[in-house]
């Protein structure tokens, strides 16, 4: 790999500052703003001066909601994964989904310059967090004034650092470059593609590696939130071996035809059932491991809307097994650090689409279009699941201490053209109330994974390997919607199951970026091609409303579609550099 902006881009000098406070990571790390400049000899002469390196490398980790005008936090133009699937439109007129994707224009060339793509192989941060991780795990054995027990455990942290951009990386890309040290302006870096099935097995080992060293729990969440634990290393392991063991790269035959998957870099090149074992057993491990020794669980109270907004939103919940942070409070709505609630807000980058609307069931559990569901189609947003509220704004849900008002002319959508809410629905996750208290200016965090996540992740990777739900494959879904207060699925076929655990994830994981990976693992060709609707909510003259459905704006793919979609372009500005990357299929 030539690139050097990929390999030694970050000159340790500018990575590390230093005061003598002590440096936490937790809220005063990312309150505490840089002083002095140290060199490369000075860092690993006590541990506090190394873990402020290693903290570094934590503030590469991706972040969900996007935060200002830099590469990686302006990532899609303050746009939102979700708005490139099913369960979103945006309308955010400057953002990466309204000019590149729905109008059809992404190329390859567009990852030699925009920052507006879904995924930068160059600008994600990614390469400057695994050489801060290896240039860690090198020189950590210098450290004189800590335990090996301690120093042993910091390692185990960068080696996930690593592991998690990697992870990220081989969703967007599939088979990588393998970097593995910290190389030197020096060193010849001709590192090419390896294959799907290579670059899986080297994420796998590295997390394994790591898993023996991490504390199971963090024991100061004050401090230390956001630090990985074995929990997490186990959760990021299920989740990797999920997306390698489904249809995308574990099929009989590859995605698209192309030089790439001829050398197996897009595919395994055929399928093995067992890597659905591999996946189950990923999940099984940790679920077995909550179970013995604690420490996590889904939030559940008795309250099942609240417990659903704590399950993501609120800091150290038990739930969370990665999460990031960029910030801890910010001085007001216009700081860069709140591009997010503007844009979601009142720009149009979060308005659910109906059909995501109507996957939410009725509060026992049961579809809007079963027969007998209760579903009322004058009020069709009373008594549905929790989550609904709490992902998506609806007409009349309480909201600002008042019934929310998203008909045409309320103050949510004063408008039929308002952007906020231009498809009858708008954002709740994340924005909450939309105020100081509960977003504005409160602790926003990124859930990377959560623990529900990886229940549904055994629950489908046993119906897969078993061809059919199990008892466990059941417990571990219905565990998920129990807890807010869904029925229990029961006797359904293979594929009502699957299709039922794919539906689930979208409900219980909306907006925090699963979505798009679920639909590209699974070659979900049908939904890049289908017709997506709002609602426009109208007052009546003496009471009620009436809803009117109405279609949205047609993206590119709907009519143009091609498998080459589900895996993002190398930029070609790297590919020409001839170290051995192959352009993806159809780009």
């Amino acid at each position: 790999m030539k690139a050097t902006r990929l390999i030694y881009m970050i000159a340790v000098v500018a990575l590390i500052s230093t005061s003598c406070e002590k440096v936490k990571f937790g809220n005063d790390f990312l309150e505490k703003e840089p002083s002095v400049d140290v060199t490369a000899d000075t860092i690993f002469n006590s541990v506090e001066l190394a873990e402020r390196y290693l903290w570094s490398g934590y503030r590469t980790l991706p972040y969900g909601l996007n935060i200002n005008f830099s590469e990686k936090g302006n990532k899609l133009g303050m746009d939102l994964l979700e708005s490139l699937t099913d369960l979103n439109q945006s309308y955010l007129a400057w953002g990466g989904a309204n000019e590149i994707y729905y109008t059809g224009q992404y190329t390859a060339a567009t990852e030699n310059s925009s920052a507006d793509t879904k995924y930068s192989f160059t600008k994600e941060q990614s390469w400057d967090g695994i050489r801060i991780g290896w240039y860690f795990v090198e020189h950590a054995d210098l450290i004189p004034d800590s335990t090996p027990e301690y120093v042993n455990q910091l390692k185990a942290e960068a080696k996930m650092i690593i592991a998690l951009h990697y992870v990220d990386m081989y969703r967007n890309f599939g088979g990588l470059p393998w970097v593995d040290h910290a190389y030197t302006p020096t060193e010849n870096t001709d590192l090419p593609r390896l294959t799907a099935k290579e670059t899986l097995e080297k994420i796998v080992s590295l997390i394994d590696e790591a898993i023996p060293a991490l504390p199971w729990v963090i024991q100061n969440i004050s401090t230390d939130d956001g630090r990985f634990t074995k929990a997490a290393a186990m959760g990021l392991k299920a989740r990797l071996l999920l997306f390698a063991a489904s249809p995308l790269f574990n099929s009989a035959q590859p995605y698209l035809a192309g030089e790439a998957a001829d050398k197996k870099m897009t595919w395994f090149g055929g399928y093995e059932a067992s890597m659905w074992d591999r996946a189950a057993q990923a999940a099984k491990d940790l679920l077995d491991a909550v179970d013995q020794n604690g420490g996590y669980s889904l939030v559940k109270t008795g309250n099942p809307r609240k417990d659903f907004q704590n399950a993501y939103y609120k800091r150290g919940n038990g739930e969370i097994l990665i999460s990031t942070r960029v910030r801890y409070k910010s001085p007001g709505y216009w700081d860069q650090s709140y591009y997010f609630y503007q844009s979601a807000g009142s720009y149009g980058t979060a308005c659910a689409t109906k059909e995501y609307v109507d996957m939410f069931p009725m509060a026992s559990g049961i579809p809007i279009d079963a027969v007998g569901s209760g579903w009322n189609p004058a009020d069709p947003w009373k008594n549905r699941d929790p989550r609904l509220y709490e992902t998506v704004l609806v007409n009349g849900d309480s909201f600002q201490g008042r019934p929310a008002e998203l008909w045409i002319g309320g103050r949510e959508r004063t408008n039929e053209a308002f952007k906020g809410s231009a498809t009858g629905f708008g954002a709740k996750k994340f924005l909450l109330e939309r105020t100081n208290a509960t977003a504005i200016q409160s602790v926003v965090q990124w859930p990377y994974l959560r623990l529900s996540e990886i229940y549904l992740t055994y629950a489908e990777a046993l119906n897969e390997a078993k061809q059919g739900p199990t008892p466990e494959a059941y417990a571990a879904i219905n565990k998920v919607r129990n807890r807010v207060g869904l029925n229990d699925l029961s006797g359904l076929t293979y594929k009502q199951f699957q299709d039922a655990v794919f539906k689930e994830r979208a409900l219980e994981l909306g907006f925090e970026e699963v979505r798009w990976y679920d639909i590209a693992r699974l070659k979900k060709e049908d939904i890049f091609k289908q017709t997506l609707h709002g609602v426009n909510t109208v007052k009546k003259v003496g009471g009620g409303f009436t809803y009117t459905t109405f279609e949205l704006p047609e993206r590119y793919w709907k009519n143009n579609f091609s498998p080459k979609w589900y895996l993002s372009a190398f930029p070609p500005n790297e590919i020409n550099k001839g170290y051995g990357l192959v352009q993806n299929p159809g780009w």
